[in-house]
């Protein structure tokens, strides 16, 4: 069974030589996933400037409560580039099973991570296969979470997308490292505040991690960074 997903042939029930990928297809629902990042991250940029009215003019909010605005916004920046990643993933992954153009990494996944040995054997030569392909494929990433560097690498290469920071770094003329670098230190972030109240767990007394206004910002601009360039590489490919 393994032999009929590897084959490039119109015989195949999942990839064939006759099958064209839509990039028109593709490119409108990359637009819709961009869409998604840009709200979810036009809700961070306005807790960052929560404390700021229409005229400018800073209002009278304790500093602890613009603090917190500040660890909220890490949280909605890193959960932005999430749903990106995952909407712009699902429907190109997707569209991809359904064109039978497959990259060899998909290919891959669907036998060893969507299906067992067992499991493929019995229902690849279905007549709904693709459709239960997909289905299978969408309850598997309804599971996933896309915020660091090698889990959206990772799951990019099912896309055709190899080696996307090299890409990224290349297109926006920024270093490997300090890209990599900060999206650990904000992802890290984001768990601590999440998961542990941004307190420091180590401690016998009560002590808050420390976040300021720079954090906040960079945070916004990292992802930002991110989600512009994977939008921009696809759409001229």
């Amino acid at each position: 069974m393994e032999e009929k997903l590897d084959k490039e042939s119109s015989e195949s029930p999942i990839t064939g030589k006759d099958a064209v990928h839509n990039p028109k297809k593709g490119k409108d629902k990359s637009d819709r996933a961009f869409k998604i990042f840009m709200s979810g991250i036009k809700r961070a940029e306005n807790l960052h400037k929560i404390n700021v009215d229409e005229k400018g003019d800073k209002l009278a909010i304790p500093e602890y409560k613009i603090l917190d605005s500040y660890r909220a916004v890490v949280v909605l920046s890193i959960s932005a580039l999430d749903a990106y990643v995952k909407t712009f993933l699902t429907a190109e992954i997707k569209q991809r099973i359904t064109d039978r153009t497959l990259s060899t990494d998909l290919k891959a996944y669907i036998k060893d991570e969507l299906f067992n040995r067992d499991t493929l054997h019995q229902v690849v030569l279905d007549g709904d296969f693709i459709d239960k392909v997909i289905e299978k494929f969408g309850s598997d990433f309804e599971k996933k979470s896309f915020q660091g560097q090698k889990s959206i690498e990772k799951y990019m290469k099912l896309a055709g997308i190899g080696q996307v920071f090299k890409e990224i770094t290349k297109s926006a003329n920024v270093s490997l490292d300090n890209l990599s670098g900060e999206l650990e230190r904000f992802t890290t972030m984001r768990h601590l505040i999440v998961h542990c109240g941004d307190h420091d767990l180590n401690q016998t007394e009560l002590t808050e991690n420390n976040i300021c206004e720079s954090d906040a910002v960079d945070c916004i601009k990292l992802v930002k960074l991110i989600a512009t360039e994977i939008h921009k590489i696809y759409q001229s490919k």
